[in-house]
């Protein structure tokens, strides 16, 4: 998986929890949002959009740093492998059963 994958679905995650958990501590906005959004509304957006890129750029810079980056390719590598019989010749038997849909 590539970090920016990690990166997206993650920043996407705490933005929908930080929206359910703070949405409703703002209903008391409720009458006042219009006159909110008319007189701050492009600034709100600059400055959700530069906190939801630097909450990515911190994730991305996460998973690069401690290698998840380039854990999709290691797994395939591995799985490859197994399944030219190298390894362990259980797991290479399991895994040509699952390929003929026998899961006895």
């Amino acid at each position: 998986m590539q970090p920016w994958r990690i990166s997206a679905g993650l920043t996407a995650a705490l933005a929908g929890c930080i929206l359910l958990l703070g949405g409703p501590r703002l209903h008391y906005l409720g009458p006042f949002w219009p006159q909110i959004l008319a007189e701050h509304g492009l600034g709100l957006a600059l400055h959700l959009a530069l906190a939801l890129a630097a909450v990515a750029a911190g994730i991305y810079a996460a998973a690069r740093t401690t290698g998840l980056a380039d854990l999709g390719s290691r797994v395939g590598l591995a799985e490859r492998s197994v399944r030219r019989g190298e390894g362990d010749p259980d797991l290479t038997d399991a895994l040509r059963r699952d390929a003929e849909g026998d899961w006895k």
